[in-house]
């Protein structure tokens, strides 16, 4: 008997294939994406290629193109690359674009030094740092359409009104228009549009309108200033329009300049490269006004260092660097080091210091004073009297040759002896006899200190 053949050819078997033959489809899929997504060119808002604004790029977001056009304008462009401090003179320019990573507090003070002391600044706005505080700017919030300024002369504050937005439409269908006249103009435009391949069209601005950021003073607007190009809101209720919302602003600062951009955009190849919105014209005159003023300016210096170029040391190095170049970190080092030095003399140390031990010493009045009372207590008056009697000879014989060859109570016996010959002290001698052939009392004891300081005396005179 033959087992029953399933609905549609199918059993355990089958179910289990179709499965894995899914799961297979999904991965292959996955595996898909994947490798797309780490072949694909990266992508910043419709652009490709490094997105840094630095000049040694010349991919759509670069300023490859800003630094050659400056070179062909005549300036004596140079990259900077080195770390620590930027060096500057009078007659230079520092071009800092909108650096990944930003200027330190130390190295903006060291830029803006060389501003007042003569030198120029472009800056292009990052988000945050040390230079915006500096400058007193911020950034304005929303991006607005371009509006042309006439740079060249101090611009008043004003509002941006609706006849601004509307011409900032117009402004690319009239440079359009223009590119039709007869003469040098028509040529100009058509080899402009033949070098820009679909009319500049971008997938950042599509309708063709150039969209910048704006910025705001963090006070009052300095004096002297000058736009370059402003930014309009469309659509939107402007809480900074009584500020004119500026895109591109110059103004002096001690005695040099400054010129400061809210936006990258306005210096980046791909938008530079498309004549019809002149921003090529606009970076020209911002270079003109830095360009211009007491003395001239000729060298643009661009910080390719906080744009990722050149040597970036480790902490380590940073933190030596700090410590021997900067004033700040010579005043730091002097003060770790003092306080080395406290801490070494402050802590406890492999052997600890003793004080000089000093032994407490009787003095000679002390010492006769206990050496009387202890005879006194057990009555030795011969051995007082013997040590009394010795010190007598030792005054009175000084320099006088002794007989060494007898004993010291022989020599005791002489002295009296030859001391009693003379007449005044023969009395004096026989008290001092008794005393050292046995004890005797306090009172006679007393009489023969008398006798032995007379003694004393009269042999000393005689000597003299």
């Amino acid at each position: 008997m033959t087992a029953p053949v399933p609905p549609n050819g199918g059993g355990p078997d089958a179910t289990a294939l179709r499965r894995r033959r899914r799961w297979l489809a999904l991965a292959a899929v996955l595996m898909v994406i994947v490798v797309a997504a780490l072949l694909m060119p990266e992508m910043v808002g419709g652009r490709s290629g490094d997105s840094r604004l630095t000049s040694y790029s010349a991919s759509p977001q670069g300023a490859r193109l800003f630094y050659e056009l400056s070179s062909r304008l005549g300036w004596r462009v140079a990259r900077w690359t080195d770390g620590g401090m930027i060096d500057a003179d009078p007659r230079s320019v520092i071009a800092v674009l909108d650096p990944p990573q930003p200027v330190g507090a130390l190295e903006a003070h060291n830029i803006l030094e060389h501003v007042r002391a003569g030198s120029g600044l472009l800056y292009v706005m990052n988000n945050v740092g040390p230079l915006n505080d500096s400058l007193h700017v911020k950034s304005g919030g929303y991006s607005g359409v371009y509006v042309p300024a006439a740079a060249g002369v101090a611009d008043a504050p004003r509002a941006v009104t609706a006849g601004d937005t509307l011409r900032a439409r117009r402004y690319g269908r009239e440079q359009s228009d223009t590119s039709t006249s007869d003469g040098d103009d028509s040529e100009a435009s058509a080899e402009c549009a033949r070098a820009t391949p679909n009319g500049g069209a971008l997938a950042l601005w599509p309708d063709q309108n150039v969209y910048l950021a704006r910025f705001e003073w963090r006070g009052p607007r300095p004096p002297g200033t000058i736009v370059f190009a402003r930014a309009a809101l469309e659509g939107r209720k402007d809480s900074t329009a009584k500020r004119g919302a500026i895109a591109a602003a110059g103004y002096p600062l001690g005695r040099g300049r400054v010129v400061v951009l809210s936006d990258p955009d306005l210096l980046r190849n791909d938008v530079l490269r498309v004549c019809k919105w002149g921003l090529d014209v606009v970076a020209t005159r911002m270079l003109e006004y830095l360009a211009t003023a007491d003395q001239k300016r000729d060298r643009l210096l661009f910080d390719e260092y906080h744009q990722g170029f050149g040597a970036h040391p480790g902490t380590m190095r940073a933190i030596f660097g700090y410590l021997s170049r900067a004033a700040s970190g010579h005043v730091l080092l002097q003060a770790m080091l003092g306080g080395l030095v406290l801490l070494l003399a402050l802590g406890p140390r492999a052997l600890p210091a003793h004080d000089a031990e000093r032994v407490e010493r009787r003095s000679p009045l002390e010492h006769v004073s206990a050496l009387a009372q202890a005879y006194a207590r057990v009555g030795g008056t011969r051995t007082a009297t013997t040590r009394l009697l010795r010190g007598v000879r030792r005054r009175v014989e000084r320099g006088v040759r002794r007989d060494l060859r007898l004993t010291t109570t022989e020599s005791d016996a002489r002295f009296l002896e030859e001391t009693a010959r003379v007449p005044a002290l023969a009395e004096d001698v026989a008290l001092v006899r008794r005393a050292l052939s046995g004890p005797v009392g306090k009172r006679e004891f007393e009489l023969v200190g008398s006798a032995l300081r007379h003694i004393e005396e009269s042999l000393l005179t005689q000597r003299r």
